[in-house]
């Protein structure tokens, strides 16, 4: 195989991979479809330029930075601060296949209604904490995620702890937590 035939196959490797947890990313950063697209493709079009020696290893956190600092030029050109997590309800997860005779659009709607109020929780963290929770829940180490939000690993542990921290303490999710069978922890129960 030629080396433009090699570099060919590795990159649409890492689209097969990357570019749906990038576009997710992507749209809860901006909020905006297009937008999101563009900043996936941008970092797809970088990848091309780069050799696949450069990157050992480190493709995803690699793709997440191109693809983050597309989104915040896109925030800074358009002069507004955005949320992290404007992402509709519309997702496969959390939306039954209709026709499907296992999908119980009881079970689907309360789901749907759970993303969507978890969403909004994550809403009221202070940004950094979003995004850290928001690249862990793609798949992304710690280490992974420092290097794409240009943090030390230790400070995105913290702002990972603390988001997650601050959710579960939500009376909201504290109920869940308790109709779901879990206890609260011994902290909780002794205060």
């Amino acid at each position: 195989m030629s080396a433009s035939g090699e570099s060919h196959g590795w990159v649409m490797e890492a689209v097969d991979l990357y570019e749906l947890p990038l576009l997710r990313y992507a749209r809860r950063l901006l909020g905006d479809v297009d937008l999101a697209a563009d900043a996936v493709q941008h970092a797809f079009v970088k990848l091309c330029e780069e050799s696949r020696e450069r990157l050992d290893g480190r493709v995803a956190p690699w793709l997440f930075r191109v693809c983050r600092n597309r989104a915040i030029d896109h925030l800074r050109r358009s002069g507004r601060e955005h949320s992290l997590l404007n992402e509709p309800v519309d997702s496969p997860s959390a939306i039954g296949h209709p026709g499907s005779r296992e999908a119980d659009p009881a079970m689907s709607a309360e789901r749907a209604d759970l993303a969507s109020r978890l969403r909004e929780l994550l809403q009221d963290l202070p940004a950094p904490q979003r995004e850290a929770i928001d690249l862990w829940c793609e798949g992304l180490t710690y280490r992974q995620i420092a290097e794409v939000t240009g943090r030390q690993e230790g400070h995105v542990r913290v702002l990972a702890h603390r988001g997650l921290t601050a959710l579960r303490a939500h009376p909201l999710v504290r109920d869940l937590l308790v109709t779901e069978g879990h206890r609260p922890t011994q902290n909780a129960s002794n205060s």
